[in-house]
């Protein structure tokens, strides 16, 4: 019966979380515009010193900027300013918050997160730091900052 028991809120737990990533995945649905042509990509690297490279990026309307963690951080992309309520294609390591805008989760160091700008602005972002991958401690560095600019 124990087994019964076990297996029954195992299923539970699991329909619920199924449930909740559906309704996750439909709201980031509402929000992407897949029929919006690409323009390419914008790479920025998050080296291992924790710098942006650009940290100025232009790019034009359609263009899907890929951050690159190569930090042993990890990392959170929080932009700041305008909000960012429309994407094109798949945003990964992107989601959308209760206000309805993109905001990122967090990026583990050797991964990648990326989002299509559609509209055109400037667009600021804080590079926040997590803890480092080898080690438990939290380093208290400054935030990094960042722009993308769609024009």
């Amino acid at each position: 019966m124990k087994k019964v028991m076990k297996a029954l809120a195992v299923c539970v737990c699991l329909a619920l979380v199924a449930v909740c990533s559906v309704q996750a995945q439909a709201q980031t649905a509402n929000k992407v515009v897949p029929e919006k042509k690409s323009e390419g990509h914008q790479v920025v690297q998050i080296n291992r010193y924790f710098a942006l490279d650009p940290a100025l990026a232009m790019v034009k309307p359609g263009t899907t900027v890929i951050w690159m963690n190569l930090s042993e951080s990890i990392v959170e992309i929080q932009f700041t300013g305008k909000a960012i309520t429309l994407a094109c294609k798949s945003p990964t390591h992107f989601i959308v918050d209760e206000e309805g805008s993109f905001i990122s989760d967090r990026i583990p160091p050797s991964a990648v997160a990326s989002l299509c700008f559609i509209e055109k602005g400037t667009y600021n972002y804080v590079l926040k730091r997590g803890a480092r991958a080898t080690a438990s401690v939290k380093t208290d560095l400054p935030d990094v900052h960042g722009t993308i600019v769609v024009d």
